[in-house]
């Protein structure tokens, strides 16, 4: 008889209003949280527009090149200034209630109808955020305190993303991003990400793909790299094993082309990388039972140049899997709302969710 079953998260934790807000304080507020690549505020003046729980952040590209992050917030009486998902200003982000304005690296600049000796400008400028890059990534955080260092905490996750860098993730380009809305609450998205014991139900294309996961696990035997194999010499995912795209440029003179690394950097990002391609999707949770992932498909500066090239059979073997996905994390929604769930059991292929559990609830009981 088995003994010492782990068990999982009670069935308040993935839908109740207070869990969420207790998530939205601890996790979400105080963790470096992935919200797109550099890539999308490629020019001086470009902003990104992010959701994270109950806060609008901007990403601001400024005219010394630098990146920064602020608060949506007009620091006269509140309102919102940018409602577009991204947009593009020459000098200033402009609110549109009394047209405030303020200089990209945030400070107040204009006040219209109002003298001069009013209001102490430099002690005015729009609240900033804590904001990184690492190989092209862009991290928020909302920590009201100085945040370890991004480094750090890339550094201190199970599935070692710091390792994926020398594939030449920073030269990467965007040939495609995607939205799908989830019904469901993210640790469900999160945790289904860590555990392939579903795959061989919900995933038949997947599975012929990545033989390793035929039989529910996520590591390969016999490697030590953290990566599996793709079935018939393929170099990306996707259903023709003969389609050939461009190396990223790691690969180029690497023998692990034909195969695919993923690893969650906790708590909201995902990260896979194969030998053509990499996918880096942000999960914005929206609400105790919804979110949202929003997926960058990346490829090599000389796949993008191609006038040929074309990212589509990436782009819809992966979006097929992620509804595949989405539809059996609904289901899960579904039935953790029940009275009847206390909690569920946790074997021993599930120990990546189990250990993203233990993170997730030394954040929240951490006071």
């Amino acid at each position: 008889m088995a003994t010492d079953v782990r068990q999982t998260l009670p069935g308040a934790a993935y839908h109740s209003a207070e869990t969420y807000a207790l998530d939205t304080e601890r996790v979400f507020y105080r963790n470096w949280i992935y919200v797109g690549r550099a890539e999308r505020v490629a020019k001086p003046g470009a902003w990104l527009r992010v959701e994270i729980a109950d806060e609008s952040i901007l990403v601001v590209r400024g005219k010394d090149e630098r990146i920064r992050a602020f608060y949506n917030v007009c620091r006269h009486r509140g309102s919102r200034i940018c409602d577009d998902e991204r947009g593009e200003v020459r000098t200033h982000l402009r609110c549109p209630y009394h047209a405030w304005g303020y200089a990209l690296d945030g400070t107040l600049v204009t006040t219209p109808m109002i003298e001069k000796d009013e209001i102490d400008r430099p002690s005015t400028s729009l609240w900033p955020v804590h904001v990184d890059v690492w190989e092209g990534f862009v991290f928020v955080n909302l920590s009201r305190d100085e945040p370890i260092p991004l480094l750090d905490h890339l550094a201190d996750q199970q599935d070692e993303p710091l390792a994926l860098a020398k594939y030449g993730l920073a030269d990467l380009r965007i040939a495609k991003v995607t939205v799908n809305e989830v019904r469901a609450n993210w640790k469900v998205v999160i945790e289904n990400y860590n555990e392939c014991l579903h795959c061989p139900t919900i995933h038949p294309e997947l599975v012929a793909v990545v033989p390793a996961y035929k039989k529910g696990d996520i590591f390969e035997e016999g490697r030590s790299d953290g990566g599996v194999s793709l079935a018939d010499g393929r170099t990306a995912i996707v259903d023709d094993p003969r389609l050939r795209l461009p190396l990223l440029p790691g690969f180029e003179n690497a023998g692990d082309a034909a195969s695919y690394f993923g690893a969650l950097v906790y708590p909201t990002m995902f990260l896979d990388v194969d030998g053509s391609s990499c996918l880096a999707t942000a999960v914005f949770p929206t609400g105790p039972q919804s979110c949202r992932l929003v997926t960058e498909y990346l490829f090599s500066p000389e796949a993008l140049a191609d006038p040929a090239f074309d990212p589509s059979p990436v782009v819809e073997f992966n979006e097929r899997v992620t509804r595949q996905d989405n539809e059996a994390c609904e289901r899960v929604q579904h039935g953790v709302t029940s009275r009847a769930f206390e909690h569920g059991v946790f074997p021993a292929k599930d120990g990546w969710v189990y250990e993203f559990d233990q993170r997730y609830l030394r954040d929240v009981e951490t006071i």
